[in-house]
């Protein structure tokens, strides 16, 4: 009943997928997917939107980053145990070996940058260039004003 219990647990915490903010500024973010992938990006979008408002976000990367170090370390331990001849003395000899090793810890990031913040630089393409800067002078126009 419990390894029923268990498997049953396993296959719904794996059917599961979470989005956690990692970073966050005026103009964008960083989210990790954890789990599902499908159901953590619904998560990050819900939580891009509050951030930037609906549809007022884009995507400028995505996938596996480095975030670290993960250090394994194993044991082995092997045992001989022997007995005389009468059957009456034993004696055991064990023996341990260490192992250690270290992988790059890595997680699926999405970073992004709600629009309208650090958009297209001002000109012909972007829009009419800046009103000045308060208290200044005005910037000279750009080629082709």
């Amino acid at each position: 009943m419990l390894r029923k219990l268990s498997l049953g647990l396993f296959i719904a915490l794996a059917a599961c997928g979470s989005a956690k903010v990692i970073q966050r500024t005026q103009t964008g973010g960083i989210i990790e997917l954890n789990g599902d992938r499908g159901k953590a990006m619904e998560q990050a979008n819900d939580e891009m939107a509050r951030h930037c408002g609906p549809n007022n976000f884009t995507i400028t990367q995505e996938g596996e980053e480095a975030i670290g170090t993960d250090t394994f370390t194993r044991e082995d331990t092997a045992a001989d145990t022997s007995t005389s001849r009468s059957g009456r003395h034993q004696s055991t000899d064990a023996t341990t070996v260490g192992q250690q090793s270290t992988r790059t810890a890595t997680a699926w990031r999405v970073h992004y940058q709600c629009n309208g913040a650090g958009g297209p630089p001002p000109g012909p393409a972007g829009g009419p260039p800046p009103p000045p800067p308060p208290g200044g002078d005005a910037p000279p126009p750009p080629p082709g004003y």
